[in-house]
């Protein structure tokens, strides 16, 4: 089976309430991720209501459907100004990937994208106000196989904890160099899950750690949803 589709993922793990400064009464713990961005509005009205930064995760239940789980953090900042991100948990174990089902042993992962909305609810491609077109959170649960479908989604292992990766997307032309390096795999592969493996060199999108890392500043842009472009990496 092809992992590609089934990883069909709209992911969403977003920000939290961008209004006046927010700063929770009871100390969370220390934060696992802080990242920074601005929120951009070009919405020809105004939103109905205070705008929220979310986080979406996302897991695969079939190969057609994936289930979202928004996510509440710790916002500072106002909108549409700079804010900071905090995140004080792993994401719900139930959006966390796991890919046993179909004969890979590795890691389980969870990713989100980074979305604008009225409140969580509200959350998800083609309901938000806006989302960043560019990056995802990734969150790796333990030590990642070398030779696994994530290691090769990712164009290397990840190590456990939160990630800030770029989605780069080649518009539908296949990578020349990730589907050579597919068709190695492949050839090379001998089992099931050897083969199922080599599904994670995407040929068309790519999944790379930003180079800034935490310190990668975010956009999330504020636009009508038929011009957003959500990072369509699956």
């Amino acid at each position: 089976m092809q992992l590609r589709s089934i990883f069909s993922l709209a992911l969403p793990v977003l920000l939290a309430a961008c209004g006046d400064s927010q700063v929770g009464s009871d100390y969370e713990g220390e934060s696992l991720l802080t990242v920074k961005g601005t929120i951009v509005n070009e919405l020809d009205e105004a939103p109905e209501g205070p705008v929220d930064a979310v986080l979406v995760w996302n897991s695969v239940t079939t190969d057609t459907e994936n289930e979202n789980f928004p996510v509440r953090t710790t916002v500072t900042g106002s909108f549409p100004a700079a804010f900071s991100l905090s995140i004080h948990e792993p994401p719900p174990e139930e959006s966390l990937n796991d890919l046993t089902e179909v004969g890979l042993v590795d890691a389980r992962v969870g990713i989100a994208t980074i979305e604008a909305a009225l409140n969580e609810e509200s959350a998800g491609e083609g309901r938000g106000l806006g989302v960043d077109e560019h990056h995802v959170i990734v969150y790796v649960e333990s030590e990642m196989d070398e030779d696994g479908f994530w290691s090769n989604f990712f164009g290397g292992p990840l190590a456990p904890g939160f990630h800030v990766m770029d989605v780069l997307s080649q518009e539908g032309e296949v990578d020349a160099e990730q589907q050579a390096a597919f068709d190695a795999c492949n050839a090379a592969a001998t089992t099931e899950a050897e083969h199922n493996a080599c599904y994670g060199y995407d040929a068309k999108i790519k999944i790379r750690p930003s180079a800034g890392g935490p310190s990668t500043s975010l956009t999330v842009r504020m636009a009508p949803s038929e011009d957003l472009t959500y990072p369509d990496w699956h």
